[in-house]
């Protein structure tokens, strides 16, 4: 996964009013998430494609009898559960890396003393033509 390359970098990025601790805690559990999506993401296909053959034995094609596939996918429990846990750690890993994302865009935004980098003072409507 080449986000969690990218993720044990991020703890040198923190924030002086962002504990390292906390950024350390979330690249945990970004590294624990997808692990885990990966593993039920091999779950699923290996479930998958033995629901393909027994179909497949049936005669139920998903090219020439598409009705008949979904409706036995829809009835079948086991693919359900393992898609619900894949869909499950796409959302933590979405939602650990939404966060080590924005805690390091915060950080290029923050100049060295805790202010922004590029303050504007004035008015910021002085560029702009006005009709009268």
């Amino acid at each position: 996964m080449a986000m969690s390359a990218l993720s044990t970098t991020r703890l040198e990025f923190a924030s002086p009013a962002i504990p390292r601790g906390y950024v350390a805690y979330l690249q945990s559990r970004l590294l624990e998430a997808e692990a885990s999506l990966a593993a039920m993401t091999e779950k699923y296909d290996r479930t998958k494609a033995r629901f393909d053959r027994c179909c497949a034995r049936r005669g139920i094609d998903p090219d020439t009898d598409i009705v008949n596939y979904i409706n036995s996918k829809s009835m079948n429990p086991e693919l359900k559960y393992w898609y619900a846990k894949v869909e499950h750690f796409q959302r933590e890993v979405t939602a650990y890396g939404a966060a080590l994302t924005g805690i390091e865009a915060a950080r290029r935004m923050l100049g060295p003393g805790g202010r922004t980098e590029n303050v504007r003072r004035g008015n910021d409507r002085r560029g702009l033509s006005r009709v009268t």
